[in-house]
C-alpha cells in the first residue's frame, strides 16, 4: 500500500514562510509605493500610486518604512474611489500619496482583505469570471462582456508574474520541521481503513505487530509553488510539483482556478470564448508530466492520503475529486490547525474535503475520524 501526501499553504505557513496571500498582498503595496518614492514617478500598475511633497502638513501621521504605506492601504484606504493619503512625515518630510484603483480585480481583492481579513486571490477570480459570464448571456453585452473579461485575464497575469517574484524570496532560506520527515515515512494504521479489500492483497511482510502498514511507495504531492517539500529528507520521497514551482520560469505556474464540475464552468465552455478557460488549472496540467505521474500513482496500488495544510478548497475540486473518489483510495487522514487546547479546524476540513465527493457513502468510509488523526506537525 502507498501514501500520498498532499501539502497545501498550511504547510508552508507551519514551516514559517509568509505565504499567505495577505502577506503578499502588503509585499506587493509595498513595493508599489517603494518604486514610486524611489524612481520620483507615478506608479501605474494594477493601481496608480503617486507622491507629492508638501511644505505645509495637518496632523501628520509618522512613517517608519514603505511597509507603513502598505498597512495604511490595506486597512483604512477606500479602494472604491479615488483619494489622497492624509499628510504623512518620515525623515522630517512630509507628503501625500494620490491612490486610483485600476484594476477590478485588485479591487475585488481588496475590498475582501478589509472586511474579513484574509481573501483567496483564485476564488476572487472565478468569481468575476462567473459575473462576466452572466454579462455575456445579455443579449447586446457580449462585446462588454469580453472587454471586461480581457481586462481580468490580463490582471490575473500581473498578479501571477508579482507572486512569483514574492515567493522566490521568501523561500529561499526556508527550512522544514523535522516532525514532517517522521510523519512522512510512519507507518500507517490499518484501523483507520473501512474498505477492508485494500488490506487482503499487502504481504504479512508489509505489516508491523499485525496492525501498522510499512507504506511502499510515499510520494508528495506539492500544490504549493515554493519546492519546501525537497527538504524533507530521511527516505527517498517521490515529489510532483502539480502546480509547478518557482524554480522554474513563472509560465510554468499554474496559478488559476480547477473546478470543472461546477455548473457555470460548463456554462463557460459552452460560450466558445476561450478567454474564460485562459487560467482554468486543466489546460496548464497539458504543459508537462506531472498530471500524468500522479495518475500513474493512483492507479497503480491502493493508497492512503495524509493532508497537510491544504484547505482542501474548491478552486482545486477537479482534481481532488479524482483522488479521493479513486477506487484504489483507502482512507483519507487530513492534520488539522490546533488554534487551542479545545479548538481546531477539523470540522472545516471535512466539511471541505465533503464537497469533492458525488458519492457520499465513499466519503463516510474514507476520511479519518478524529480520534485517529492528529495536529499538523506531528510525527504519526
Amino acid at each position: 500500500m502507498n501514501k500520498l501526501i498532499i501539502v497545501g499553504n498550511g504547510f508552508d505557513i507551519h514551516n514559517n514562510l509568509p505565504t499567505k496571500y495577505t502577506d503578499f498582498l502588503i509585499w506587493y503595496l509595498t513595493k508599489c509605493f517603494k518604486n514610486t518614492v524611489e524612481n520620483d514617478e507615478t506608479f501605474s500598475e494594477l493601481i496608480e500610486l503617486s507622491y507629492n511633497k508638501i511644505f505645509q502638513g495637518y496632523n501628520c501621521r509618522e512613517i517608519k518604512d514603505y511597509k507603513d504605506i502598505a498597512m495604511w492601504l490595506i486597512e483604512e484606504f477606500d479602494f472604491e474611489s479615488s483619494g489622497s493619503s492624509p499628510d504623512f512625515i518620515s525623515n522630517q518630510i512630509m507628503f501625500k500619496i494620490h491612490v486610483t484603483s485600476k484594476s477590478e480585480l485588485f479591487l475585488r481583492l481588496m475590498r475582501h482583505q478589509q472586511e474579513r481579513n484574509w481573501v483567496d486571490i483564485e476564488m476572487a477570480y472565478y468569481k468575476l469570471l462567473k459575473e462576466c459570464l452572466s454579462l455575456f448571456n445579455i443579449s447586446g453585452k457580449e462585446t462588454d462582456a469580453e472587454k471586461r473579461l480581457e481586462k481580468i485575464n490580463s490582471d490575473f497575469e500581473l498578479l501571477k508574474t508579482n507572486l512569483h517574484e514574492y515567493l522566490e524570496i521568501v523561500s529561499k532560506d526556508a527550512n522544514v520541521d523535522y516532525n514532517f520527515d517522521f510523519c512522512a515515512e510512519s507507518l500507517m494504521d490499518s484501523k483507520i481503513i473501512i474498505d477492508k479489500h485494500h488490506l487482503k492483497n499487502i504481504p504479512d511482510d508489509d505489516f508491523e505487530d499485525l496492525r501498522y502498514i510499512k507504506p511502499k511507495d510515499i510520494t508528495i504531492l506539492n500544490f504549493n509553488y515554493t519546492g519546501l517539500p525537497y527538504k524533507l529528507s530521511r527516505r527517498r520521497y517521490n515529489h510532483i510539483d502539480i502546480h509547478g514551482s518557482v524554480r522554474h520560469h513563472r509560465s510554468h505556474i499554474i496559478f488559476g482556478f480547477g473546478d470543472e464540475i461546477d455548473s457555470d464552468y460548463l456554462e463557460m465552455e459552452k460560450t466558445n470564448n476561450n478567454d474564460f478557460l485562459t487560467y482554468i488549472k486543466s489546460f496548464g496540467y497539458f504543459n508537462d508530466t506531472n498530471y500524468k505521474k500522479l495518475i500513474d500513482f493512483i492507479d497503480s496500488d491502493s493508497y492512503v492520503v495524509y493532508i497537510w495544510g491544504h484547505s482542501c478548497g474548491l478552486s482545486d475540486r477537479t482534481l481532488l475529486n479524482m483522488i479521493f473518489e479513486h477506487d484504489n483510495c483507502a482512507a483519507i487522514k487530513p492534520y488539522y490547525w490546533q488554534k487551542d487546547a479545545n479548538t481546531s479546524n477539523y470540522l472545516e476540513i471535512t466539511q471541505n474535503i465533503s464537497r469533492h465527493f458525488r458519492n457520499k457513502q465513499k466519503m463516510r468510509n474514507r476520511v479519518v475520524n478524529k480520534e485517529f488523526c492528529a495536529p499538523l506537525g506531528s510525527q504519526s
